[in-house]
């Protein structure tokens, strides 16, 4: 018989469970928690519509405004895309990526509804969480996401609870709990899992913002702007002492092209041999470098050797082969007192003895009447140094405006300068005398903490000084700005500009505060070194330095399964300690052995059965197997159970001793 085809069921479609008011409270609260640290990273327009969204969400909730339609939803979808697009013009990336993902998810809030729309609302914070570290790996970036992963769990436990009962405070100590059990796993995972070379959170040069630093060009008021960052630029370890404040002058960009106003870059082929006459002991130390954005590194003038993936450019400069976007640790040695370049090339003296003869006529024929007037070109040198030691020049942050001849206007109307107009007012003047010249961008000086033992060096110790070329001596460092501020070099910025800005150094300020910010500083470094400059090579010392056996990658897997393996079943036999039925008091286990030595006598009690009913069928049982004296000894004995057991305030040691010794008085075997 030909089978018969079953009836077709109708498909019945479950409702979708709507959320409550508190549920969707509480999620825009953690998104909005969420994006702060963010909003310096975000157009306006997106910061604007992301409260706009969340404001209208929160209106709809209380009932004062009606829910988005869908067709209009659909119209802002497009036109927020399309709004990111022709922001950064691509929608992949970091700042792109960002800016995306916090328009979509805030268009998600418009349309949520149910439990599961604010579940994936849930899972787009966790994911937006992650993001925070493109930005910075600092130590209050890293406490700011463990407190928010705190909250967003809490919440996704909010969501799923489904119970009122439940205070904001177990809810947390739930989420706490969760997330610190995650700790072991994560330290393993930091720890053991195989570091490939090369920084991990590489980013190109262009996905990078509000990274500060020097420029490849210098104009008048270039470096007295940057100056005003206190923010670290790089921290050294030296391996001996820490040479004097006026020896360190930590070398960077060297710029030789000059267009009558700005100084800039001209490039140099890169060099294998070092041709430097030693003129004191070689400086060994360690730089961790914050990210910059650009390629080159820094090291104390003259840096006698390269480093890994750099190159060393033929005026002395060390080049990374990738900007940097990341934090870099290297060592470097140095010589403070040299002699370089007596063998200098003719182009490049020509190119560093070039100037626009249409720009700043007068600092020009300043420069030519020396020339004319001193046979010796040390001397010219010394009489531009002379010049601004003697004359009125003022070492401020605060200079005028330049215009189209600056040199001139500095030199002979304004006289109120910082660094980089007494850098390029005396290479012009050099080069007008005939004397090649460059101008050398960097960071002078620093401060020591005597915590970490290691110098900080702040973009506000920026600094510019020029290069002269001197025949039979080569390169000779000239810093103008000693001439006009010695204090600049000897004793660094806070003495040199006491009434402009006060405390550019921790040590300035008051002892305590000092302290402290000493403090952090040391443990942000520490943080740098240890957590998120651990590569590959750290990694190999730190488990070499352990002595357990790991060597190479396949001892790393293996170990990093044992310990995952490990830590898994102990949270599992924790888990069943937990739930195993507690220990028996001693009264209730005198009483177990009690009740089994009865029902060897055939006196067993029933499940059902409690102590005075059990008591009083012994008694009353017409067989009795018991004597008189010994049912007259088991009544106090029950009776007392009953009061340890179900009265609190009998149980105490008193009542325990006497119940044991009447059981052990009671005549069975």
């Amino acid at each position: 018989m030909p089978s018969k085809t079953p009836p077709t069921q109708p498909i019945h479609r479950i409702a979708e469970e709507l959320v409550d008011a508190n549920s969707i409270f509480a999620v825009c609260l953690v998104f909005l928690l969420l994006i702060v640290p963010h909003y310096p990273h975000l157009p306006g327009w997106i910061i604007g519509f992301i409260v706009t969204a969340l404001s209208w969400r929160v209106l709809q909730n209380m009932g004062k405004v009606k829910a988005v339609p869908r067709w209009l939803l659909v119209v802002l979808v497009l036109a927020g895309g399309i709004s990111v697009f022709a922001q950064y013009w691509t929608i992949v990336g970091r700042d792109a990526g960002l800016a995306m993902l916090s328009v979509m998810t805030a268009f998600k809030f418009l349309e949520s509804r149910s439990h599961r729309d604010l579940l994936i609302l849930i899972f787009l914070c966790y994911f937006l969480l992650a993001t925070h570290f493109l930005f910075s790996q600092s130590i209050l970036i890293a406490v700011f996401t463990f407190c928010n992963l705190i909250f967003i769990t809490s919440t996704l436990i909010t969501l799923n609870q489904r119970d009122a009962s439940v205070s904001l405070r177990q809810r947390l100590s739930s989420s706490t709990r969760l997330v610190l059990y995650s700790l072991p796993l994560m330290l393993v995972l930091f720890v053991l899992v195989p570091r490939i070379p090369g920084p991990l959170w590489s980013l190109e040069n262009q996905q990078r913002g509000g990274v500060t630093g020097l420029s490849d060009q210098m104009s008048p008021g270039n470096i007295s702007n940057l100056i005003r960052s206190n923010e670290v630029a790089f921290r050294v370890n030296f391996d001996g002492p820490v040479p004097a404040q006026s020896k360190l002058y930590w070398r960077g960009p060297v710029m030789v092209g000059f267009d009558g106003r700005s100084w800039y870059q001209q490039p140099r082929e890169s060099i294998s041999q070092f041709r430097i006459n030693a003129k004191s002991p070689v400086t060994k130390y360690t730089i961790t470098l914050e990210p910059n954005g650009q390629k080159w590194l820094f090291g104390l003038d003259i840096p006698l050797k390269r480093i890994n993936n750099s190159q060393m450019s033929a005026d002395y400069q060390l080049i990374n082969e990738d900007p940097i976007n990341d934090l870099k640790r290297y060592q470097l040695q140095s010589m403070l007192s040299y002699q370089l370049g007596q063998n200098e090339s003719l182009d490049y003296l020509l190119e560093a003895n070039d100037f626009p003869a249409n720009r700043n006529p007068k600092t020009i024929a300043l420069g030519r009447q020396w020339e004319r007037q001193f046979s010796n070109k040390a001397d010219i040198v010394q009489q531009a140094l002379k010049m601004y030691r003697q004359q009125e020049f003022v070492y401020t942050l605060q200079p005028p405006l330049l215009g189209k001849n600056p040199a001139d206007e500095f030199l002979f109307d304004s006289r109120r300068g910082f660094c980089e107009h007494y850098a390029s007012s005396f290479s012009l003047l050099m080069r007008a005398a005939g004397i090649p010249s460059r101008v050398i961008t960097g960071y002078q000086g620093g401060e020591f903490n005597d915590i970490g033992r290691y110098l900080i060096v702040r973009q506000s110790d920026a600094h510019a000084w020029t290069e002269v070329w001197l025949e039979d001596e080569g390169w000779v460092r000239v810093d103008p700005t000693a001439a006009v501020s010695p204090d600049r070099i000897e004793k660094g910025l806070d003495a040199a500009l006491p009434n402009e800005k006060s405390a550019f150094q921790f040590q300035q300020r008051n002892a305590l505060l000092g302290s402290i910010l000493f403090s952090w500083d040391n443990l942000q470094h520490n943080w740098n070194d240890w957590v998120i400059n651990y590569n590959q090579t750290k990694q190999q010392r730190f488990l070499r330095d352990l002595d357990i056996g790991i060597e190479n990658w396949s001892d790393m897997v293996f170990a990093l399964v044992f310990l995952l393996t490990s830590i898994t079943a102990s949270f599992w036999l924790i888990s069943w300690i937990r739930i195993l039925p507690a220990r028996p008091e001693e009264f209730e286990r005198l009483m177990k052995k009690l009740l089994k030595k009865l029902s060897r006598l055939d006196l067993k009690k029933q499940p059902a059965e409690d102590m005075r009913a059990f008591l009083n069928r012994i008694v009353d049982e017409e067989q009795n197997i018991l004597d008189a004296k010994t049912n007259t000894r088991l009544k106090p004995i029950f009776e007392l159970y009953s009061r340890i057991k179900y009265g609190p305030k009998n149980k105490t040691a008193l009542r325990v001793s006497q119940f044991k010794r009447l059981i052990s008085t009671l005549p069975l075997s």
